[in-house]
C-alpha cells in the first residue's frame, strides 16, 4: 500500500472586500465549511459521500492501494485576503504535520485555486512551493474549485491539477475521485505530459453555471477529450474575477501521454471556450426594474420568483447584509416574499433577546458597504434557531451546519432571514430552519450568485439577476483593477484592460 499524506486548505478570496478574514473563521464551522479537522479528525472524510474533495479521495483510496495519512484540512467563507501571519499559522499547521509523518509516496492538496494573502500575495502557488520542499520529487496531485485562478507557476508546481466540472459544485467528491484515479495512474508507472493555457477573456459569474449555456456545452467537451488517444485528465477553470492578479480568470490544463496529445487537447478546449466568448457577457436589473419584473412573472404561477441579489454574494467575498432589495420590495408592498440570508449578528442578537412573537425595532444590515443605511423597522419576531441544522439540497445534503443565532424576521408579508455567519443561500435549509416554505413563497431573494441553482432551481418560477452594490462587480468591465495582464478582455468581446 502506498502512502498518500491529505491536506486542504481552502478560501476563496476577493481582493475588493472589506470582510475580514480571521483566523478564528478557519478554526471553527463558518458557513459551508467544517472546522479545522487535525490528523483522524479528517477521517470524518472517509465515513461516507461528502461534497469535499477530500472525502471522494478517502473513499477510493483502499481501491487504488492507498494508505491515507490524514495532515490537516481547514477553509472558510470567501472574503478578504487573509493577513500574513492567519496564513503563516495555518500553513505551518500543515508544514508541521507532513514533516511529522513523512515518508510518502504522493501528497494529495484540496485547495481552492483563489486564495491571496498578505500584500496580494498567492495562495496556491506558496502552499505548493512549501509542500514540494519539504516532500521533493513526490507527485502531487491538486483538486480545485473551477473558480480558480492559475498561474503557470502553480501549474508548474504541481504534478497534476484536477478542478470541478459543476458550477452549482455538486461534484467535489467525484472530483476526488478523479484525482485518486489519476494518482494511482501516475504511481503505477503512467506518465504524464501537460499543457496550460490562459483565456484572453473574463467571464462574468452570471454566465458561468454549468447548467445552462454557454457553460454547459463547453465543459461538455470534458469527457469527449478524455476519450481521445493519450489523454489522461483535462480542467476547463472559468477564474474569479474579484481577485485583482496578472493571472485572474480562465485557464485550461490538460495531461497526456505524450506532450502532442496534451497540447491538441488544450487548444481544443481553448478553442471551445472562444467559440462561446460572446455569450459570457452580462444582463441584469436594478432593483426597482427587478422587482416590477418579478410582480408581472409571478402572475399566474404557483412557483417563486427568485431575484438573485449577485453582488452581495456570500460566497464571493461580500459581506451579505445590503438591504437595497429588501427596501425595494417593501416600498413597493410585496406580498409572500422571502430574504435571505442576511448577515447582522447584532439583529440576531436582539431577536434572540426578544423572543418570538415579540416585537422589535432593529436597524438591519447596512453596515459593511461605505456609504450604506440600515433598513430601520419594527419586525417581527416570528421563529428563532441557534446551532447546527442539516443540509438537505445537493451541495450540502446530510452535512450539519451552523451560522449560530438565527432569525425569522417579518415586516409586512416579508419574511427575512437573519443569521449571526454569514453563508450565501445555496440551500433551502437555511429558510426553513427559522420557519420558511422557500416553494410557497411568491418572491424570493436569494443573496448567491449561482450556487442557489443547485436547491432551488427545482422550485423556480423565473430568475432575475439584480444589479444591486456590494462588494462584488458582476460586470468585470467596471471593476478597478490596477495588476491585471495587459490586453485581457474584461467580459466576452468586452473592452480590454490596459494599465494607465
Amino acid at each position: 500500500m502506498r502512502r498518500i499524506g491529505i491536506a486542504g486548505f481552502q478560501h476563496e478570496t476577493n481582493t475588493f472586500s472589506n470582510t475580514p478574514t480571521p483566523l478564528e473563521n478557519f478554526l471553527n464551522q463558518s458557513g459551508f465549511y467544517p472546522e479545522l479537522l487535525a490528523g483522524k479528525e479528517m477521517l470524518k472524510f472517509a465515513e461516507g459521500k461528502v461534497n469535499i474533495a477530500a472525502s471522494g479521495f478517502m473513499v477510493d483510496a483502499e481501491k487504488n492501494g492507498f494508505t491515507i495519512v490524514p495532515l490537516v484540512w481547514t477553509g472558510t467563507e470567501p472574503s478578504q485576503p487573509m493577513k500574513i501571519d492567519v496564513f503563516e499559522h495555518l500553513m505551518g499547521l500543515i508544514e508541521k504535520a507532513i514533516v511529522k509523518n513523512q515518508p510518502y509516496d504522493g501528497i494529495f492538496l484540496d485547495l481552492h485555486g483563489a486564495m491571496v494573502y498578505g500584500d496580494l500575495q498567492d495562495g496556491e502557488e506558496e502552499i505548493l512551493r512549501r509542500v514540494r520542499a519539504i516532500v521533493g520529487d513526490i507527485p502531487i496531485v491538486v483538486s480545485l474549485d473551477l473558480h480558480g485562478n492559475i498561474n503557470k507557476e502553480s501549474f508548474n508546481l504541481a504534478t497534476v491539477m484536477v478542478g470541478y466540472r459543476t458550477y452549482p459544485h455538486v461534484d467535489g467528491f467525484e472530483n476526488g475521485q478523479r484525482c485518486a484515479a489519476v494518482m494511482n495512474y501516475f504511481l503505477r508507472g503512467g506518465t504524464l505530459y501537460k499543457a496550460f493555457r490562459q483565456s484572453p477573456f473574463l467571464m462574468p459569474a452570471t454566465t458561468q453555471p454549468t447548467t445552462k449555456e454557454p457553460a454547459i456545452s463547453l465543459y461538455a467537451l470534458l469527457p469527449e477529450v478524455e476519450r481521445w488517444e493519450g489523454v489522461v485528465s483535462a480542467t476547463v477553470m472559468e477564474g474569479f474575477n474579484a481577485c485583482d492578479l496578472p493571472h485572474t480568470g480562465p485557464s485550461v490544463f490538460t495531461y497526456a501521454i505524450d506532450q502532442a496529445a496534451a497540447d491538441k487537447s488544450a487548444d481544443f478546449l481553448l478553442e471551445g471556450m472562444l467559440e462561446r466568448e460572446a455569450q459570457f457577457s452580462v444582463e441584469m436589473y436594478p432593483p426597482e426594474e427587478a422587482v416590477e419584473k418579478a410582480l408581472q412573472m409571478a402572475e399566474g404561477i404557483d412557483n417563486p420568483v427568485i431575484l438573485v441579489d449577485v453582488q452581495d454574494n456570500a460566497g464571493g467575498g461580500s459581506p451579505s447584509d445590503t438591504v437595497w432589495l429588501l427596501e425595494a420590495i417593501v416600498k413597493r408592498g410585496v406580498r409572500r416574499a422571502a430574504v435571505g440570508v442576511i448577515w447582522d449578528p447584532r439583529a440576531a442578537e436582539l431577536a434572540h433577546a426578544a423572543g418570538e412573537g415579540a416585537q422589535v425595532q432593529i436597524a438591519l444590515g447596512g453596515h459593511s458597504l461605505p456609504g450604506h443605511n440600515p433598513f430601520e423597522a419594527e419586525f417581527k419576531v416570528e421563529k428563532l434557531h441557534e446551532g447546527g441544522f442539516l443540509g438537505t439540497g445537493p451541495m450540502v445534503k446530510g452535512r450539519t451546519l451552523n451560522l449560530g443565532k438565527m432569525a425569522q424576521l417579518r415586516v409586512d408579508d416579508i419574511r427575512i432571514v437573519v443569521s449571526s455567519d454569514r453563508m450565501q443561500a445555496l440551500d433551502q435549509s437555511l429558510f426553513r430552519v427559522v420557519g420558511i416554505e422557500p416553494g410557497k413563497m411568491a418572491i424570493l431573494v436569494l443573496k448567491s450568485a449561482n450556487h442557489y441553482r443547485a436547491d432551488f432551481g427545482s422550485i423556480s418560477g423565473g430568475i432575475i439577476n439584480v444589479d444591486a452594490p456590494s462588494a462584488i462587480l458582476e460586470d468585470p468591465s467596471k471593476i478597478a483593477y490596477t495588476r491585471l495582464r495587459e490586453g485581457v478582455r474584461l467580459k466576452g468581446k468586452g473592452p480590454e484592460f490596459h494599465k494607465s
